[in-house]
Parts: structure tokens; C-alpha cells; sequence
């Protein structure tokens, strides 16, 4: 065999054998490597997605909020020692839907209860909301957090030194007030029955239909329904049942 047909063997393949039993060479074809998927496709179709995905998040967020639980920042010292500034607290909305407020909840309400909030610039309520989403402050108190005493049909007394809370004429134990006990915040009596929008009962106030009387744990130190009477029950957002922030304070309340 020649050189030249040397070096033409080497560069075919036997393909089979041809009619006359001879064998048929095929040429050498050199495997083609797969084309491999670019990474600034792969990212530029993540980076697609991204909006969508954020989008589902931000609704599923609305949701949540709207309709089953909240985040709330704790603004003030009124519902010390249960509460303290900077506390955050989840609030759910799905007991009220199923029965009315019960003595000894601790609620959430609309600030606009007690008067017409004042109107925000859209940027500003846009970032309140994402803050809300949160738990985080937004700049001013819009809801009241404070424990319900009493509710629709109740008779409520407040006085003493130290303070005594009588419902329905029985003394209600208050655990949760602030040093044990009360001897200087306001008082409920009769004589504020007028003034307070309720009806008179013996030396008590009744508690109108439809409505639930809260004051805060720190009684010195909490604008109330002492101060601004009792409160619509369709004003309550939620019930607030868990402390979720500091972490070393979580409990239920």
C-alpha cells in the first residue's frame, strides 16, 4: 500500500461492505460538542420573572393583611407592663367575625374612632402601608391598642383608692394593671355617665349596644374610653394575641 493510500485509510471508518464484499469507508466526522445554554440568557430570564414573582409576594402580603393577620408597633407606654414602646404584636381578624369582643381582650381599633384622621400625601401612605406590612412605625399613632373591660350591656364602675373595677356589680380582678394596683387615674361614677354619651345605671354607666368600653394597663397614662367613651365594635381591626418582637419577650397575651 502506497503512503498516499495509507494516509486516506487512516482518515475513514469501515461503513460495511459494498456489493462486491468489498469494504465501503465512510470519512471520519468529528463529533460536534452541545451547544451550551448561555448564563446572561439564564439570568436575563430570571431577572424576567423577578417582577412577577414580586408581584404575587406584594398580593399574597395584601391578603394576609387585610384579612387574617397584622403586624402592630407598640407607640406608647398605655399598656404598661403588658405591653412596652417598641413591642410588636400580630393581630388576627378572624374572631370577630365569628362572635363580638370579650372582657379581657386586648383589641386594636381605627384612630378615626375619635375623629377623621388627617389626609396623607400618596407617597406617604404608600410607605405607611409597606411599614404596616411590617410591623414597623409609621410615623404617627393611627390605631389605639388597649384591653377591653367591658362590653355591649355592661355596667361599668371605676373608683377607690386604690381604684376598684366593677362590673355588672361584681369587682373585677385586675392583674395586669400596671404597679398591682390604681389610686390616682381617672374614674368611671355615675356623674360621667352624660359626658361619656352612656346611659345611667344605679351608680354605674351602662355600655350602649353595639359598643365595648377599653382602657389601657397603665391606667395613669392611657387616653381611654374614661376620656372618649366607649367605642364602636365595627371600629375593632383585631384582636392583638401574640408579642412577636423582641424575640426574648415572645409569648401570647
Amino acid at each position: 500500500m502506497s503512503a498516499a493510500e495509507d494516509e486516506n485509510t487512516s482518515s475513514t471508518v469501515t461503513e460495511g461492505k459494498g456489493v462486491a464484499g468489498e469494504e465501503v469507508q465512510a470519512p471520519f466526522r468529528t463529533p460536534v460538542p452541545l451547544k451550551r445554554r448561555s448564563r446572561w440568557r439564564s439570568f436575563g430570564k430570571h431577572l424576567t420573572e423577578l417582577p412577577m414573582l414580586v408581584l404575587i409576594a406584594f398580593g399574597i402580603a395584601i391578603v394576609i393583611k387585610t384579612f387574617l393577620v397584622q403586624a402592630f408597633f407598640i407607640p406608647s407606654a398605655s399598656m404598661k407592663p403588658t405591653l412596652v414602646e417598641g413591642d410588636r404584636v400580630l393581630v388576627e381578624k378572624i374572631s370577630y367575625t365569628l362572635h363580638d369582643p370579650r372582657r379581657g381582650d386586648v383589641v386594636v381599633f381605627e384612630k378615626s374612632v375619635f375623629g377623621r384622621a388627617p389626609d396623607a400625601p400618596w407617597h406617604q401612605d404608600a410607605r405607611n402601608f409597606l411599614r404596616e406590612l411590617l410591623g414597623l412605625p409609621t410615623g404617627g399613632e393611627e390605631d389605639y391598642i388597649k384591653r377591653v373591660v367591658a362590653t355591649a350591656g355592661d355596667t361599668i364602675r371605676y373608683s377607690g383608692s386604690p381604684r376598684r373595677l366593677v362590673i355588672n356589680g361584681e369587682e373585677v380582678e385586675q392583674p395586669f394593671v400596671k404597679g398591682g394596683n390604681d389610686k390616682i387615674s381617672s374614674t368611671i361614677t355615675r356623674s360621667d355617665c352624660k359626658r361619656l354619651e352612656m346611659e345611667a345605671a344605679g351608680d354605674a354607666c351602662r355600655v350602649p349596644a353595639g359598643r365595648i368600653f377599653v382602657m389601657g394597663d397603665n391606667r395613669a397614662n392611657s387616653e381611654d374610653s374614661r376620656i372618649l367613651g366607649p367605642i364602636d365594635e365595627d371600629k375593632v381591626i383585631g384582636r392583638a394575641f401574640v408579642i412577636i418582637w423582641p424575640t426574648e419577650d415572645l409569648r401570647l397575651l
